[in-house]
């Protein structure tokens, strides 16, 4: 090839490979191997040498990956010791490298111009994801009559930017497509329902247990409203203000969702949602992951109506006993003190039975309102007032004075039933009047600087052994129930409960000898 007249550093050669790799690099379909085929061919004739190599170097192993040549190139796959080859001093120099009459160099010794007798040599490492993975070099048989020139060089060293580049778009192609295959087979095989939506909230993908909940195909939901997999609009806006509520205030909790199937019946979801931003942080979408929880809350539903049924059929039992045995109390002058403190003990008990059925009906109601009673903006600060006045009388027959300071934030807004909100408050400030000596103050009032509020009692505070079951039902401590000084054991129950269906959360100070706090904090209505 060197029998030409001309040399690559003339202007009108280079800019003609270089226009031959741009129509290379330009076009999406030509694939990686064909493109480093091609470069190869390229190198070889702006630079007039016959032989042109990339190659993949591992553990001092020379990998020929492809290969171009007028005669004699080796077969890809053919494996060389790395310091066998000219790539080795490029390697080392991290740089273009080049040898225009190897015979008469420094290197002529090297065992590569031994067994091949090549002279003349070019060639570039391949830097891929910060890594030298390989190089890119051109040879020849013939010596060159002079030194490759600077346009040569800086070619060459663009030819290995360029391809080094594209092998790492193959890598990373190929690492794409792997994930997205696991991808894949985890959306297949997940037994939850999910939801893909765009920023518009349409549909852009399902997968086969979101078309097994809500009876459509794929091809039917996607491109539609995510809307239309909702009981109503209504349900529809509140779970989107619920989720919108989580995200500001960035606690996430599964939220109890009425979808509709296909067939038109209800199908409830405990619904987990995100969403989905760029790299950049610009919002591209929504992902929802749906459990069926149809049977659960039928279930439910179920168990509590039966426990209220029969609390309800309680009521007039226990109000006639209560009934005679105040009338027995009339007569109790005439009767020893044994019958005395018997007595004084059924009443005691029949209190303690009425306050139980109360609590469990209590805590149906809210639970059926849960289900049935849409969200509405809500008043802290009305609600603590209510509050106050609603266990005003209860304080001043324990003795114990409740007050509510002002602070420097005058209301919060949230959205909830108000009801359940009212309950919350009322129990946890109760449980402080119980637990306060006489003579005692219990303290409420807003956060001043996020939606909630705090309750604070100067009592005995809360025994180390109750503190991880205090909001179980009937909390037992070995032989020891603690009931905040008597009580059903049903009121932190409830108050944990109130406080999940409004995706908020609930957490104490307490110290044995001084008292107790409790910090409720709930999404606030922007």
């Amino acid at each position: 090839m060197l029998a030409k007249s001309w040399y690559a550093d003339s202007a009108r050669e280079i800019d003609y490979a270089l226009r031959q790799l741009y129509l290379l690099a330009a076009d999406p379909e030509i694939d990686f191997e064909s493109k480093a085929q091609s470069l190869l061919k390229i190198g070889c004739e702006a630079l007039n040498l016959s032989l042109g190599i990339i190659s993949k170097v591992t553990d001092e192993r020379y990998v020929v990956k492809f290969s171009f040549g007028v005669l004699d190139a080796p077969t890809v796959g053919t494996s060389f010791d790395l310091s066998g080859t000219y790539c080795v001093h490029t390697l080392e120099a991290s740089d273009v490298t080049a040898f225009h009459h190897v015979g008469a160099s420094a290197i002529k010794t090297h065992p590569c111009y031994a067994d091949f007798g090549l002279e003349s040599y070019i060639g570039v490492p391949l830097t891929v994801h910060g890594k030298a993975r390989g190089t890119l070099n051109f040879s020849c048989a013939s010596a060159r009559p002079k030194p490759f020139s600077a346009k040569e060089l800086e070619l060459v060293r663009f030819f290995g930017k360029w391809i080094s580049k594209e092998w790492e778009r193959k890598l990373e192609k190929h690492d794409l497509e792997n994930k997205t295959m696991l991808l894949e087979s985890i959306l297949e095989a997940m037994p939850d329902a999910m939801v893909f939506a765009n920023r518009h909230r349409e549909i852009v993908a399902v997968n086969p247990a979101a078309e097994k909940m809500f009876g459509y195909p794929s091809s039917d939901l996607e491109g539609r409203r995510s809307s239309a997999l909702y009981a109503s609009l209504d349900v529809y806006e509140e779970a989107g203000q619920r989720a919108y509520n989580q995200e500001v205030s960035g606690k996430s909790a599964p939220m109890m969702v009425d979808y509709m199937h296909k067939s038109g019946r209800i199908v409830v979801g405990e619904t987990h949602s995100a969403p989905m931003d760029s790299a950049s942080g610009d919002r591209i979408g929504y992902l929802a992951v749906i459990r069926d929880a149809t049977s659960r809350s039928r279930a439910d539903t179920e168990r509590d109506n039966a426990i209220a049924a029969a609390s309800h059929e309680l009521k007039t039992p226990i109000t006639a006993l209560k009934g005679a045995l105040r009338l027995l109390e009339l007569y109790t002058t005439d009767l020893p003190s044994d019958a005395k403190q018997l007595l004084t003990s059924a009443a005691r008990s029949s209190d303690r039975l009425e306050a139980l059925t109360r609590s469990i009906l209590d805590a149906g109601r809210l639970s059926a309102q849960s289900r049935q009673v849409q969200f509405e903006e809500v008043s802290l600060s009305l609600l603590l007032q209510s509050c106050v006045f609603d266990t005003e009388r209860f304080a001043e027959d324990n003795d114990v004075q409740v007050v509510a300071p002002k602070t420097t934030r005058a209301d919060y807004v949230v959205r909830g039933i108000e009801a359940m909100l009212l309950q919350l408050a009322v129990n946890l400030v109760t449980n402080a009047i119980k637990a306060s000596p006489k003579g005692g103050v219990v303290e409420l009032g807003l956060f001043p600087d996020r939606a909630g509020f705090w309750v604070k009692d100067n009592g005995q505070g809360i025994p180390e052994r109750i503190r991880p079951v205090l909001y179980d039902r009937f909390t037992k401590a070995g032989e020891t129930s603690y009931r905040f000084g008597g009580g059903t054991g049903l009121g932190m129950s409830i108050v944990k409960a109130v406080v999940d269906q409004h995706h908020g959360s609930i957490s104490f100070d307490s110290e044995i000898g001084v008292g107790t706090t409790f910090y409720v904090e709930l999404p606030e209505v922007e």
